[in-house]
């Protein structure tokens, strides 16, 4: 990390055993009568059980909505009593009934947040994700690699309605394996020629490999698009590991390479535990993951995700091309 960066855009709330108890009791009664999370109508019920939650977490949930909350939020609470069972060697092979109520917690305090939404072609289409190593996927820029650092990302930077916000809920870390983030305040003022060159369309961007190997209609034909957004305060689409710039553009690729410097020189750690969850506005911040060594044996880092939108109607137009499913309405 370098020098003296600005501290980062990060809020924290720890809440109580008591503050979390109506919760609780809310999700165990839901769990009872549902058994597992894969009916929409019990997603669509947890969603109205705002009164289950604390008024001062609520009041940090709208900021984040609203964008005038931190770019990255964590909420800590003591862990939920349920057993998960073992980290699961393959997203494919996670007994969903297992991880029912940490699921719920999730939606419940999501929903306040935005609308979940999912990719077909991610996790067989599947709202909530796993984040969990994979055997042979070790030096994946994925969810799923382990021995190598994850860099530093927006989520599904390729596409044009990724998410507003990133939910991970902590399930198991023994080995507090840091999330690691970097917010657009946090990094030195770049200098306005390479404003210029980064607010323009030349960095062609890719879907990482998880969405291409589903067969269900993600598409690998490069995107040229601006890494930097909006006014004096941009908003930032950047993901090295899946751009690239155009033979030639030297200045474009420079650029963004001094971009990438100072924004890996902010990241921080986030340090989750279980039942410890983060949200990431994936317009004013990145994130990525420190390294560590799997050992599959069921004790591994394991956390759920759950991707956001402000605006429903403009995830559900994706519908129409295949790569968006909805499963909130």
């Amino acid at each position: 990390m370098c020098g003296s960066a600005p501290v980062p855009d990060i809020q924290e709330i720890t809440l109580t055993a008591r503050e979390t108890r109506r919760a609780d009791d809310i999700i165990r009664r839901l769990v009872s009568d549902y058994g597992t999370t894969d009916d929409l109508g019990l997603l669509a019920r947890i969603a109205e059980h705002r009164d289950g939650l604390p008024v001062r977490l609520t009041d940090v949930l709208a900021e984040v909505r609203s964008r005038q909350g931190s770019a990255v939020t964590v909420v800590r609470r003591p862990p939920l009593d349920e057993n998960v069972g073992p980290t699961p060697s393959h997203w494919r092979l996670h007994g969903r009934a297992v991880t029912a109520a940490h699921d719920l917690w999730l939606a419940m305090v999501s929903t306040q947040v935005g609308d979940p939404v999912c990719w077909q072609t991610l996790q067989e289409g599947r709202l909530f994700n796993d984040v969990l190593p994979i055997e042979g996927h070790e030096h994946a820029q994925t969810g799923h690699g382990s021995t190598h650092t994850l860099d530093f990302h927006v989520e599904d930077a390729f596409d044009d309605h990724r998410c507003d916000v990133l939910a991970l809920l902590c399930l198991r870390n023994h080995d507090l394996t840091a999330t690691t983030v970097a917010t657009a305040d946090a990094f030195p003022e770049i200098s306005a020629a390479d404003h210029e060159l980064l607010r323009r369309p030349r960095f062609a961007m890719v879907p990482d490999p998880e969405h291409l190997t589903s067969g269900r209609c993600a598409d690998p034909t490069p995107v040229w698009r601006p890494v930097l957004l909006g006014g004096t305060r941009p908003y930032l689409r950047v993901d090295p590991a899946y751009t690239s710039t155009a033979p030639g553009d030297g200045a474009a690729a420079r650029a963004f390479s001094r971009l990438c410097h100072r924004l890996e020189g902010a990241l921080v750690p986030v340090r989750l535990r279980p039942g410890d969850m983060v949200f990431i506005d994936n317009y004013r911040a990145v994130h990525g993951r420190e390294p560590f060594t799997p050992r599959y044996d069921g004790t591994d880092r394991w956390l759920r995700k759950l991707t956001l939108t402000f605006d429903l109607q403009r995830s559900r137009g994706r519908r129409w091309a295949g790569s968006r499913a909805l499963a909130l309405s």
